[in-house]
Parts: C-alpha cells; structure tokens; sequence
C-alpha cells in the first residue's frame, strides 16, 4: 500500500509540475497575443487565439495522461501502452468504462488518476477563464460613468 500511495504522490507532482509549466507558458502566450490581436480588435486573430490555447490545453491533459500510462505498463499493471492510455484516459477524464481493470494491488491508482484529472482539468478551466474574461473586457469596454 506503502508503494502505491508513494507512486500516486510522484505522479501527481510530474502531473503538477508539466500542468504548471505548460499553463505559465501557454497562458504567457496568449496573453501576449492577446494584447497583440485586441489592440489590432481582429476577432478572427483572437479566435485564433483561443483555439491555440484550448489546443495546447488539451495536449498537456493528454501528456499528463501518458505519464500515468507509461507507468502502468512499466509497472506491469496493464500489458501494452495502447491499453494503458485507453485506461489512463478514461481514468483521468472521470469517464470510467471499467471494461479495464488494474490489479488488485494497483486498482487504487485509476480513482487517484481521476483526483487528479479533475484538479488539472478545474485549472485549465480557470484559465479559459481569466484570458477570456480579459479577452472580452478588451474588446468590449463598458463605457465609463461620471
């Protein structure tokens, strides 16, 4: 149990740590494109924008994924990487089929993963957030009251 619990903890910090740098730089892009696209009021460039961070959000999810997969099968827990990203997956995303299983000795590591996904998953959200909401507050000015 001892080993299990200590693999979920480095796990989770590889997970923070590639969400944490992927975000800041991520985040440090699009808010310089941001300013860029938004002082030019070019909405297609600010769409661009946005699906470019959406885009790099989704590949750190799926990179934080195949670290979890990698594991398993370096572990032995489940037998080739397919089946390991298709449990990782499912796994991080909450979705859960259960059509694959880890062994018992491992098992806790899928609603861990899922702990996790859920926290990276929340921390993009509110990052989606804050460059929208900045996005908009750009584009869109409320006119000043006296």
């Amino acid at each position: 149990m001892l080993t299990l619990i200590l693999s979920a903890l480095g796990l989770t910090v590889v997970t923070v740590i590639i969400h944490d740098a992927g975000t800041m730089a991520a985040t440090g892009r699009a808010i310089r494109g941001r300013d860029r696209s938004t002082s030019r009021r070019g909405r297609l460039a600010v769409e661009r924008l946005m699906a470019e961070l959406v885009g790099t959000l989704l590949l750190l999810h799926l990179a934080e994924a195949i670290v979890w997969a990698l594991f398993l099968v370096w572990i032995g827990g489940l037998p080739d990487l397919e089946t390991a990203m298709y449990f990782s997956l499912t796994s991080y995303t909450t979705v859960g089929y259960g059509d694959v299983l880890l062994s018992p000795r491992w098992r806790l590591l899928g609603p861990i993963e899922a702990a996790v996904g859920v926290l990276m998953l929340g921390w993009s959200t509110g990052i989606l957030i804050a460059v929208i909401g900045a996005t908009y507050r750009d584009l869109f000015p409320t006119p000043k009251t006296r």
